[in-house]
């Protein structure tokens, strides 16, 4: 019989005719499957038994650092007790001594009399410019600007005969050239070690 005389159900008779038997083995599928399976177990758990020692070897480690570290700390401890602030060596103490007595001596400076005095010395000519004091001197450093030099030459004197600082001894002087008013810029000490009262 041709194809194109056959009936549909014949055709499809004979495709199922020529086509290859399937082999259909359940179990053999299943054995090799739980083989497979056996096989993922034991190497999940090989790298299981492997991640537990290794995480024995670390907390080994962790405590032993730990051990260590507490015996350095005993011993830093140790340490801080016998440089505390109350068993200061002489040298240690007398290095206290002397940074305490320079605080001392900076909040001991008169500024109130040091300011007033310049203040009053001061005239419209006269820009002060910065100001250091020495505490260990009893003596203040002054940078300040003169229209001229006789300007200068005037504050110096008044500040002398303010007394509130004295005497008040010219360190340096410098003509300003390249500004077009021709300013004096100076420095000068003045101390404060027999400071009085201006007169009222």
């Amino acid at each position: 019989m041709k194809d194109s005389v056959m009936r549909p159900w014949q055709r499809l008779r004979l495709r199922l005719h020529r086509a290859r038997p399937l082999a259909l083995d359940f179990a053999q599928a299943q054995a090799q499957s739980r083989a497979k399976g056996m096989v993922v177990v034991a190497v999940a758990a090989l790298l299981l038994s492997l991640a537990l020692w290794q995480s024995d070897q670390a907390q080994e480690r962790v405590s032993r650092l730990e051990a260590e570290l507490n015996s350095l700390g005993v011993k830093q401890g140790a340490a801080r007790v016998r440089s505390a602030p109350g068993a200061a060596t002489g040298v240690e103490l007398e290095e206290r001594i002397r940074k305490a007595n320079r605080v001392i001596r900076q909040l001991s400076t008169p500024w109130e009399d040091v300011f007033g005095g310049m203040e009053s010395a001061n005239g419209k000519h006269i820009a002060l410019l910065s100001m250091e004091s020495d505490p260990g001197n009893a003596e203040v450093r002054v940078a300040a600007e003169a229209r001229n030099v006789q300007k200068m030459l005037e504050y110096l004197e008044r500040l002398r005969q303010d007394g509130r600082l004295s005497p008040a001894i010219l360190q340096s002087h410098q003509l300003m050239i390249e500004d077009p008013s021709r300013p004096v810029r100076f420095t000068f000490t003045a101390s404060w070690t027999s400071v009085k009262k201006a007169p009222k």
